[in-house]
């Protein structure tokens, strides 16, 4: 199972540069897609039904859309729905889609979720709904308390962290710039996890608990 939250940062994009043309090749490879509803509004420039149109007619078979503690939207080629958020205390934002996204990959992936029998779980509401709501309480639970991203935090938690050279070690990336990488090989991912953890471990363990978030 392929997936892509689309993370759109327009301030990181080259001024004047459109990115829908590259957003859109990644789009179409995923089998489920997570936007949030200002990426869903950017997107669709001719309409949400043209986006869903467009994201029906390569491998997506599921997209949810988030909108903070607004609702949460779904929709697949056949049928659409609409659960309430958690509501709480906001403290700090940070990490909250990845927390929803890592959450909803876990729950399918518990349930042997494939490409093949995505659509399948679709079919089941209240299969669907559960899955989701789990992964919208985790992003709720995330926003309760400070991010590594916090200025305070990051002083009082991780003095001499930021600057340190362990946080930028001398690794040469192994997946290939070109090509594209074909992430559905086990290989490619297991490289990319390695490389992932290469960078990040250990310097992201909060020893409080959990792990720090930037």
């Amino acid at each position: 199972l392929v997936s892509f939250d689309l993370n759109l940062r327009p301030a990181l994009w080259p001024a004047g540069a459109d990115a829908h043309p590259t957003l859109w090749d990644a789009l179409t490879l995923a089998d489920l897609v997570k936007l949030s509803a200002e990426e869903f509004a950017y997107l669709a420039t001719d309409g949400e039904a043209a986006v869903l149109e467009r994201l029906w007619q390569g491998r997506t078979r599921l997209l949810v859309v988030t909108d903070g503690d607004a609702s949460l939207r779904w929709f697949a080629p056949d049928a659409e729905g609409e659960l309430p958020a958690y509501r709480v205390p906001a403290v700090d934002t940070t990490a909250a889609g990845d927390a929803f996204v890592g959450s909803l990959l876990y729950r399918l992936a518990t349930q042997a979720i494939t490409p093949d029998n995505l659509p399948a779980l679709v079919g089941e509401l209240p299969r669907l709904h559960a899955t989701l709501r789990f992964a919208a309480a985790a992003g709720a639970l995330t926003v309760t308390r400070p991010g590594f991203v916090h200025r305070d935090a990051r002083r009082r938690r991780s003095p001499g962290l930021h600057g340190d050279s362990r946080l930028n070690p001398p690794r040469t990336p192994q997946l290939p710039a070109e090509p594209l990488p074909d992430f559905r090989s086990a290989d490619v991912l297991r490289q990319h996890i390695a490389d992932t953890m290469a960078f990040y471990h250990p310097h992201v363990i909060d020893p409080a608990g959990g792990y720090f978030q930037g």
